[in-house]
């Protein structure tokens, strides 16, 4: 099975479900796995003979169904569903005919309709097991249609997209590994103790040494009065403290990259990561503010706790943000 997943739904009936659907679906799935036709078909191009193709390559077939789907008309007043040139159908029909799975999702309070309902090319539609996706569980029960359709092409329903991209290499190949790019600016991932603090290391001393080399250049231009004979200590400290802010602030995607994937190690994510980033511009705010106790205190806070994330080990074995960055595979 080639794994692509297709979306059919009605714009008239569920366009909203069906696009948090697909959102939702991107975070186990790659973006290429999924079809959605108003986000794939190019301008000008033949959408009934594009939909079949489509459809003809892909393994699970998503009919979302609204409480609309079943009697939405056309301007005449007829039924959609019984046009042989609706788009639903056409898709749906080209989906019975060939070996792929099929899955009913109703939306927004749907039923499933009867055999007698439909038209005879897509009565057998009526006789498939339905999945019902609630508004007020949206994404859990999205996830529990991920991993059923994970399962039944044959994939690891505890793993999200970039963890299948990184297992599906060369059989018996190594994990692949992130580069020190992927390491400092991407979200997705994980990585190791050692990475994480090689990192982080990193990311202070460039600041640092930045931030020394600027206040060096300031000091060596301004002897301490300007052309008028005034005192510009003042003046100078001060910008440098709004220097330091601003380079503090341009470390925070580094840094909470680095914490997110070293999140990632212990099945944690975007909620935890919260906290860091709470601490982080609460320790800005301070500082603006000169409160300089206060400030130390926040700072120790968050030297702690990133510390821990240093010393601590993760979890063993591939999880649902990827492989364990310590894996080895066989030479």
């Amino acid at each position: 099975m080639n794994g692509r997943i297709f979306i059919n739904y009605r714009r008239s009936d569920s366009p909203g479900a069906a696009g948090r659907l697909y959102d939702r679906l991107l975070q186990h799935f790659e973006r290429d796995q999924v079809f959605m036709d108003v986000n794939a078909i190019e301008p000008g191009v033949d959408f009934v003979k594009s939909l079949d193709e489509q459809v003809s390559i892909c393994s699970a077939f998503i009919a979302v169904i609204g409480p609309d789907w079943l009697v939405a008309k056309t301007s005449d007043g007829r039924s959609r569903l019984n046009e042989p040139t609706d788009y639903v159908r056409i898709e749906i029909e080209s989906a019975l005919k060939r070996d792929i799975r099929v899955i009913p999702v109703l939306v927004d309070g749907a039923i499933m309709p009867r055999p007698s309902d439909l038209p005879p090319s897509i009565e057998a539609f009526a006789r498939r097991n339905a999945v019902e996706i609630a508004h007020h569980r949206f994404a859990a029960d999205c996830d529990n249609l991920a991993g059923g359709i994970k399962r039944a092409l044959g994939m690891d329903p505890g793993l999200s997209a970039p963890t299948q991209a990184h297992l599906s290499i060369a059989q018996g190949g190594r994990p692949s590994k992130l580069s020190w790019t992927e390491i400092l600016f991407s979200f997705r991932g994980r990585i190791s103790r050692l990475q994480f603090l090689i990192g982080f290391v990193a990311t202070m001393v460039f600041i640092l040494a930045l931030g020394g080399a600027i206040q060096f250049a300031a000091n060596s231009i301004f002897d301490g009065t300007d052309s008028a004979g005034g005192d510009i200590t003042k003046r100078l400290a001060t910008f440098e403290g709004r220097l330091f802010t601003i380079m503090e602030i341009a470390t925070w995607w580094p840094t909470w990259a680095l914490i997110l994937k070293r999140l990632h190690d212990f099945e944690h994510g975007w909620k935890t990561l919260l906290l860091f980033v709470a601490s982080d511009i609460a320790t800005t705010v301070v500082d603006l503010l000169d409160k300089d106790e206060l400030s130390t205190q926040l700072l120790i806070f968050s030297f702690g706790i990133t510390l821990m994330l240093a010393t601590i080990k993760g979890t063993s074995g591939p999880n649902r943000y990827g492989p364990d960055p310590l894996a080895k595979g066989p030479h």
